[in-house]
């Protein structure tokens, strides 16, 4: 998408939107994990006297610090400990294995104030998780390559309100027709400021749920829960598709599970990567087995295929759920 300055001059503002929403002390240590360029590799990352050009033009700022997301997670772990943010931006399967790690160490950042999402799509259990071992709150955006920012998590509430000056967003239902609040529908998006390439009514191929006026008296449009890619939904014989609820928070419970992922191969198939510590015997993967085909509610075939590590999309994302089946 061939974008001009003006987009990344509200890209700026929505930013700086976030930061007084959610009252954030520009004289804090800002750190970002995400995919970054050779300059911010393990293990010292780079460090810059101001949190970005967004807050530079106008404030003094702290410093702030990035470490590319391709990092070995306790490599990460450590990079924190030393430098003590009192901000951490990330992805929320980066931060999963962070937390983790937290918690194995019983360690955590004595500074630390907030988490801040971006890229991939947060769970209920991952903001327990994260005040529960981290003790601080964490915050989400919804962003895209396409369009910037698209929604904000409101500072007094876990839904988001949609960055109406930036973007029009509708969530419409399989005819085309707006979802009523407590719907979940596909999200449409127009760009209202990229006159160099104009998306008008953009399919994103994302899936969210409406909500209902907030309390909270900004006006924005509301979006109660972003639900994740349409590709991310399993699909079962009888055509239905759904959110899949893995069950995650069982897998350690059952064996030393680093990383799992979910491909659909078929209607009757599922291919279960997991990176390991160790071997499984065939008790745990029979355990495993079953508790997956529960968790999805249904008894696919269930395939184990073993990697070092999962990889991740070239922008660092990382799909908990794929579904591969064409069309």
């Amino acid at each position: 998408v061939t974008k001009t300055q003006v987009c990344q001059y509200f890209w700026q503002l929505c930013t700086l939107r976030n930061h007084f929403w959610h009252r954030r002390d520009f004289q804090g240590r800002f750190a970002a994990i995400r995919v970054f360029a050779a300059g911010a590799a393990a293990p010292d990352g780079e460090t810059f006297a101001g949190w970005s050009r967004a807050t530079s033009r106008l404030f003094s700022s702290g410093q702030s610090m990035r470490l590319d997301l391709r990092t070995d997670i306790v490599v990460q772990a450590r990079w924190l400990e030393r430098h003590n943010p009192h901000y951490l931006l990330t992805f929320p399967s980066n931060l999963h294995g962070l937390i983790e790690y937290f918690e194995h160490a019983n360690v955590r950042l004595p500074a630390l104030s907030e988490v801040i999402m971006v890229g991939e799509i947060v769970s209920p259990e991952l903001r327990a998780d994260c005040l529960r071992v981290l003790g601080v709150p964490l915050t989400d955006t919804y962003s895209s390559e396409e369009f910037g920012y698209l929604a904000l998590q409101c500072p007094d509430h876990a839904h988001y309100h949609v960055q109406s000056e930036n973007v029009l967003v509708e969530v419409l239902d399989d005819d085309g027709r707006p979802c009523v609040p407590g719907a979940v529908g596909r999200l449409v998006v127009s760009s209202l400021h990229n006159f160099a390439m104009p998306l008008i009514r953009y399919e994103i191929g994302d899936l969210a749920e409406v909500g209902g006026p907030c309390a909270c008296g900004r006006g924005l449009p509301v979006l109660k829960r972003i639900i994740g890619r349409v590709r991310n939904l399993v699909r079962l014989p009888t055509g239905e598709r759904r959110l899949p609820i893995v069950g995650y928070r069982g897998f350690r419970d059952i064996a030393p599970i680093r990383q799992y992922q979910f491909i659909q191969r078929t209607l009757e198939q599922i291919e279960v990567r997991l990176a390991v510590e160790r071997p499984l015997t065939g008790d745990e993967e029979a355990r495993l087995r079953v508790h997956i085909q529960q968790s999805l509610d249904y008894p696919f075939l269930i395939v184990f295929v073993y990697m070092p590590t999962i990889p991740r999309t070239k922008a660092g994302k990382f799909e908990e759920f794929m579904c591969a089946i064409p069309g």
